[in-house]
Parts: structure tokens; sequence; C-alpha cells
């Protein structure tokens, strides 16, 4: 595949070092730069920049870009977190909710099973489908539900794409229609629009930042409620392993009119209630997690969520679960 400046070939010659047959000759001592990559990479960074691929190549039709390989995409808040490089993937989701005690719903349980696909159109845009999939409730004192979740899809463009420095800035849009089960809390309203900001930056050869912040808004203000919404994730390289941190925040400035009381709270992107007098509200979240390269085209990750904010609505812990394969 094509990376910019043809990164993974030029490497060698810009860091001024000798590299023979994906590995450094031995009268050359690595240092600065290249000592900080190779703490960070099992492979030589010119294989994992090419893909294996011989630099200089056009880019193929839907491939990801591989510019970025350092970065890895965050796990929790699925649903609006956002990866801000242009990547064709499937990304398959298990998440296991347990809701606090002292909800109506409590103490209970959730889970979800999702597919979120990705597909990048060009170097820059990409077309996302970040929400469906199958939920299965078990309430307190009440059988179980189970239905078919809201699907979401949008678009994604990557305005900022600087491969030198490592930095990205993408935003983008999503539409979830209400297609789901009324017995997941899903179907009720018009629709609901989600508009994002995302960035990523790598620093200290090692570690990532990545960060999206972004408005849900209703088409139908009674049916739905309205919230700003903000993720926050940090990795650091380790070989093909990535211990993280993520921190995410939703802020509700409306509430829906369905007659639902305030003490339901309200959903943190799987679900939108619409519930009533929740204008104000803050849900503060902290995940602690891991992701494993298995390859440049598979990754294997799960993070452990919980809250730390006075509310927790439908979040006692959390655990989610990914498997991601990527072209």
């Amino acid at each position: 595949m094509r990376i910019h400046s043809c990164l993974g070939c030029g490497l060698a010659t810009l860091l001024g070092v000798v590299v023979t047959n994906g590995a450094f000759a031995d009268d050359a001592t690595p240092s600065g730069p290249v000592a900080t990559a190779l703490g960070c990479l099992t492979s030589s960074p010119i294989a994992l920049a090419c893909d294996g691929n011989d630099c200089g190549q056009p880019r193929q039709r839907f491939a990801s870009d591989r510019a970025f390989e350092g970065f890895i995409g965050p796990i929790t808040n699925p649903v609006f977190s956002k990866d801000p490089r242009s990547l064709t993937e499937a990304r398959f989701l298990f998440i296991h909710n347990n809701i606090p005690g002292d909800h109506p719903l409590g103490p209970g349980d959730f889970q979800a099973y999702g597919l979120q696909v990705r597909v990048a159109l060009t170097e820059r845009l990409t077309l996302i489908a970040d929400k469906d999939g199958y939920a299965v409730i078990h309430p307190k004192g009440g059988g179980t539900q189970d239905g078919w979740l809201n699907i979401g899809v949008g678009l994604k463009y990557v305005f900022v794409r600087d491969v030198e420095r490592q930095f990205l800035v993408s935003g983008g849009f999503m539409f979830e229609p209400q297609s789901g089960e009324a017995d997941v809390f899903q179907s009720h309203g018009d629709g609901i629009f989600s508009f994002f900001l995302t960035s990523g930056k790598e620093f200290g050869g090692c570690n990532h930042l990545l960060g999206t912040i972004g408005y849900q808004v209703p088409v139908n203000s009674n049916q739905n409620s309205s919230n700003y919404y903000a993720s926050v994730h940090l990795d650091r390289q380790i070989g093909r392993f990535y211990p993280l941190v993520e921190l995410n925040w939703f802020h509700w400035v409306a509430g829906g009119n369905r007659g639902l009381p305030p003490i339901l709270g309200e959903g943190d992107g799987l679900l939108n209630l619409g519930t009533s007098g929740v204008a104000g509200n803050d849900l503060v979240t902290f995940a602690v997690g891991g992701k494993f390269k298995l390859s440049p085209h598979a990754e294997l990750g799960a993070a452990w969520e919980f809250p730390i904010s006075n509310r927790r609505d439908l979040i006692d812990n959390r655990l989610t679960v990914e498997f991601i394969l990527r072209y």
C-alpha cells in the first residue's frame, strides 16, 4: 500500500541508520527516534509501515490508511467515541453491563452484541455504521427482554492528516433511525443525529492520545433527549500490547417528554430513553483495559468501565470486548 512520502521505505534514510533485511546492521547503533520506535514495535518499522508491501504502490480501493500503524482505536463508549483514521474494518462487540441495585431496573444486567462496519471510501472519507446489534435485558423482578437495537450510519472525513507528526483531526455525523424494538427501549421518536469531531496524536514515540467531542440531537425532542459527550483515550504501545485508560463524559441539555420519571436516568449511546427532567445531569465513567495486535489486520481488546460521578444511571460496571478485522 502507498504510504505518504513513502514513510516505510524512507525511514532508514531519514533517521540515518543502516537497515538490512528488516534489521539493523551490526555496526549501526539505534538511538533517538529509532530506539524509541524499537521499544514500541516487535517488527521492523518498515514492515509495519508498508504492511508487507512495497512502498510506492498505489492505494488499493477501500484500503485502510496504513500511515498511522502505531495507533489503536478507543474501546468504551463504542457508539460515540471515534477512531480518527480512515479505515475499512469489521468490529465485533460484546458488552456486559451490570445495572445498579438502586435503579428501577436493578439489580439486573444487560448484554449487547454488535457489529460495527467502516469502509474507507478514500484516504480521507469513511462510511461508518457504528450502531446496530442485539440486546438482552434481565431487569429486576421481571422476565428477560430482548430485541434489535437501532441502526446508526454516517460519514467521517479526515480534515488534518499529518503523517510526519502522526497527527489527525476528523469530523462527521451519524443518523440513527428508530429501527429497533421497543422491548429494548428502541423505536420511539423520529430519529437522532450525532455530530462529532475526533483527533489523535502520537507522542513520545510510543504513546497515543485520542479524543472525541460531539452533540446528539433528536428530530423529535419530545421523544428523545439531547446531550453533549466527550471521550478521551490514552495508551502506551509495548510491542504488540497496548495498556490503556479511557474517560467518558455525558451532559444532558434537554430531556424528552414521554412521561418517564427522572429516576430512570438516561442511556449513554446504546440507549436514548427520552426521560423527563434529565437536563443538567452529568455521567462520567472511567475505564482501564488493553488491546493486542494479533497482526496488521486483526486486533483484540477489552476494557472494564465504571462510573466516577455521583450519577450512575444504568451503569454499575461494564465489560466491553472487541475483535477487529481490518483491510
